[in-house]
């Protein structure tokens, strides 16, 4: 099986996030850590948008758009800014996505290039992506190409060196988000040097910050623990390093 059928597959288009995401929490449930990548991500795109903005629409690439859940979850306000374009491997997620979207294309980008001239896009996105192909080289270097000069590039991936994996490599010698069967769709792990060096040009660090600091569930932990909101927020500022995830925003 390839990688496109492998996304296709009825399994793997379970994952539907926009069916799930809420960000606004409760009281008390807002006390408590929690898996907070699409609410740190938005956050930051509608900071990005806004920031780039000049009176034109600005042009925005989404590679690995899925169901679109940025696109649902930017403000109205936002969208009035940006032209939003989407590539993906998987031609059902791109017909999730496309009613939101300018222009979708079905990519493979461990076998295709961007579908786009260089120096298209003003803003690009590419989060959770970078974990679930071969080649990610590809990806960051084609994402590099079709970004303008100036431009932004928004990044999400789990990060190799989080204190989940290493406890539970140290407790049980095994984990699950790196063994297999628990986790099939992860393909490569990173840290920020991991990512910054498959660049054939740098670009330039203007943020990096940790997603989802020290949550213990039983998807990402041998068991369930319970740890405090702010203990999330100065981990995800502080020790990006321990993060489960990171968020990386570059410029050209």
């Amino acid at each position: 099986m390839n990688l496109s059928k492998f996304y296709n597959d009825k399994i793997r288009l379970g994952y539907h996030p926009i069916a799930s995401v809420n960000l606004k929490r409760g009281f008390l449930k807002s006390l408590v850590s929690y898996d907070d990548r699409f609410v740190t991500v938005i956050k930051y795109l509608e900071k990005l948008i806004a920031g780039l903005y000049k009176k034109e629409k600005i042009k925005v690439l989404d590679i690995g758009i899925g169901d679109g859940v940025y696109e649902r979850l930017l403000s109205a306000e936002s969208l009035h800014k940006v032209d939003l374009y989407g590539i993906d491997i998987s031609k059902n997620q791109i017909k999730r996505a496309e009613k939101f979207i300018k222009e979708g294309k079905v990519v493979d980008l461990d076998n295709q290039n961007i579908p786009y001239k260089s120096n298209t896009f003003d803003l690009i996105i590419i989060s959770e992506i970078l974990e679930h192909v071969f080649y990610p080289e590809n990806i960051l270097n084609e994402a590099y190409r079709v970004l303008r000069s100036g431009g932004k590039m928004l990044i999400t991936f789990p990060n190799s060196g989080a204190l989940q994996l290493r406890l539970s490599l140290f407790l049980t010698g095994r984990s699950p988000l790196l063994n297999y069967t628990k986790n099939k769709e992860h393909i490569r792990f990173f840290d920020k040097g991991d990512v910054l060096t498959a660049f054939i040009t740098k670009p330039k660090v203007l943020y990096h910050q940790g997603l989802s600091s020290f949550v213990f569930d039983k998807w990402d932990f041998p068991v369930k623990i319970i740890t405090p909101r702010i203990a999330e927020i100065i981990g995800n500022i502080w020790m990006p390093r321990l993060a489960l995830g990171n968020l990386l925003i570059l410029k050209k």
